[in-house]
């Protein structure tokens, strides 16, 4: 099957087409903006690709946390796509991603996204496996759930802002963005929902940690 990953959480765009491996990917970095580059870079990695977008069979999007306008132009892009070439598509967790993408890790894995307001979005996974909630906290409030782990490793857009608490720590390690694996897990996460849970519906949104700072109030 031949899958769209669409990713806008982050500052960074990326776009990948999936056919049992990753096929091509894009890759737009800042200052241009999600809703200047992303059909261009659908329709510039469909191109390199040699697929024709009509031959895809899914459309997987990263569906949050992340940034808020980001991710609704992402989802709203990828709903469009969807009803117009009558493909499925599904929404594929934020923080999922990164832990499924870093899967090989021994040890626990953290993706961290910046929230803003001093907070990060983050998770712990095994072997690409979530350990509990998606969690919006300050970084400090971090380090008591983690703490008696031996080997840890950051990974994701911002796993700097934990650069501190890993002076002292040589088993916990920041690594490198690697957008591409980044992507191909989206797409492989996306197959795996599809196959489990079905489309998704067309009342799905982006997952918010906390009340977007604008628009209507989120539906208790």
């Amino acid at each position: 099957m031949t899958i769209l990953a669409i990713d806008t959480s982050t500052p960074i765009l990326k776009i990948g087409v999936y056919k049992g491996r990753l096929i091509q990917a894009t890759i737009v970095q800042p200052p241009l903006t999600h809703a200047e580059q992303i059909i261009p870079a659908i329709e510039e990695t469909f191109r390199k690709a040699g697929i024709a977008p009509a031959n895809a069979g899914l459309i997987a999007v990263a569906g949050g946390p992340g940034s808020f306008t980001g991710l609704r132009i992402g989802i709203a892009t990828a709903k469009g796509l969807s009803l117009a070439l009558g493909i499925p598509l599904v929404l594929v967790p934020t923080l999922d991603i990164y832990g499924f993408a870093w899967r090989e890790m021994g040890g626990i894995v953290v993706p961290v996204i910046d929230a803003r307001k001093h907070r990060i979005y983050c998770a712990r996974y095994s072997h690409g496996q979530n350990m509990g909630e998606l969690m919006d906290i300050k970084p400090d409030q971090l380090l008591p759930k983690i703490d008696a782990e031996e080997e840890v490793h950051f990974i994701g857009p911002d796993a700097d802002l934990l650069e501190s608490i890993c002076l002292e720590r040589p088993g916990w390690i920041i690594h490198e963005p690697d957008a591409e694996k980044e992507v191909a897990a989206i797409a492989e996460l996306g197959l795996r929902i599809f196959e489990e849970k079905g489309p998704a519906d067309d009342a799905a949104r982006p997952i918010y940690l906390r009340e977007p700072e604008i628009g209507i109030p989120l539906a208790r």
